[in-house]
């Protein structure tokens, strides 16, 4: 079995086991991460986790049939669980990062997460662009080096 086989197999086996439960302690962990966001942007930000959590975990149950996306130029999968562990990510924020990152390569902002000075995420000729990713490289809570998005070109 292939590493991404794997990998997909192991995150299925846990979105199987993941309950409502799960749901309200994720919402309690990004609500908690995110409590020094700016006040209008925190709401869009939790919602849009919340989302992305949702739709990966059902993703997983109906049986996720799509082609991997590892990169070995991506960072490890090792040193993404480390870090994983060292925020005390709940294991469904752990499925989520991982599924999104590893299996669908798609960023951990959706494209559209709106930021301060009218900035956003963005998708251009297949690459993800984040206009924070740099300036968040010093926040311990932040998966920013675990994200396939690339720092946004300055304008």
């Amino acid at each position: 079995m292939k590493g991404s086989d794997a990998l997909i197999m192991a995150l299925r086996n846990m979105a199987a086991t993941l309950g409502v439960y799960d749901l309200m302690e994720v919402r309690v962990f990004l609500e908690r991460s995110c409590r020094f966001v700016q006040e209008r942007y925190r709401a869009i930000y939790v919602d849009a986790y919340m989302s992305m959590v949702v739709d990966s975990v059902l993703d997983l149950k109906a049986g996720f049939s799509g082609t991997p996306e590892m990169d070995d130029a991506r960072y490890s999968l090792r040193d993404a669980l480390k870090r994983l562990d060292e925020i005390n990510a709940p294991t469904i924020v752990g499925l989520t990062v991982l599924y999104r990152t590893y299996v669908k390569g798609e960023p951990l902002h959706p494209p559209g997460t709106p930021f301060p000075g009218g900035f956003e995420v963005e998708k251009k000729d297949g690459v993800h662009y984040c206009p924070v990713k740099d300036k968040q490289s010093d926040n311990p809570e932040a998966l920013c080096d675990i994200c396939i998005a690339r720092q946004s070109p300055l304008p």
